[in-house]
């Protein structure tokens, strides 16, 4: 499976720039993620996290044309599914691409799961424009946070033998999905281990 960098068909082209990002947990510590972007370029090999697919290997980097366009692209597999190729644009202005989470860090964002839960909001849409804002956000503390809250409200209703939602369901499987994954690369460790050291600070909590 061949897809461009929107996670669509071939013969759309995205762009990405180069930024950082400073964010705080809720006990005032400082993460500094760098997502390096523009004219800093990966290496064959490299592994990097790549938005809705998660993580990903630079298989190779190639000058290639698309709609008529003549690029050089960052050629990559998923890392868990090497069939599914994806190309991503070195020069662009809003980038897909970042680098996996320091151990530092993801030791940090481990601890926002320390933290009580958020609010839940009663009414669905209203859970599900939050979930998106803090989806479209790339921030990882604020990503933890919101699972961290989903998994305590589903807790809580299995303990009164009660289900949480299926879109609630759905939203945590995804994102937990991409989350654990990052952060097992993070700690040597595999998802399922990483998911089991989350839950594990929660219910200690």
């Amino acid at each position: 499976m061949n897809i461009l960098s929107n996670g669509v068909a071939i013969g759309m082209i995205t762009t990405f720039k180069t930024y950082k990002l400073k964010s705080l947990d809720k006990k005032g510590h400082t993460i500094k993620m760098v997502f390096t972007r523009g004219k800093t370029m990966f290496s064959i090999g490299d592994k990097v996290f790549y938005g809705a697919h998660g993580v990903c290997v630079v298989q190779d980097i190639q000058e290639l044309t698309f709609s008529g366009q003549k690029k050089t692209y960052y050629i990559l597999h998923s890392h868990h599914d090497v069939s599914i190729r994806l190309y991503h644009p070195v020069e662009a202005k809003d980038s897909k691409l970042s680098q996996i989470t320091t151990k530092e860090a993801a030791e940090i964002i481990l601890e926002t799961f320390k933290n009580p839960p958020d609010v839940w909001y009663s009414r669905m849409n209203e859970r599900t424009q939050h979930y998106q804002k803090v989806i479209e956000s790339k921030n990882h503390i604020q990503i933890a946070q919101m699972i961290n809250t989903i998994l305590r409200k589903k807790y809580e209703l299995n303990k009164e033998d009660k289900d949480l939602p299926s879109h609630d369901l759905k939203i945590l499987e995804q994102v937990t999905s991409l989350f654990s994954e990052e952060l097992a690369l993070s700690f040597n460790l595999t998802a399922k281990q990483v998911m089991e050291k989350v839950e594990e600070i929660i219910l200690a909590n």
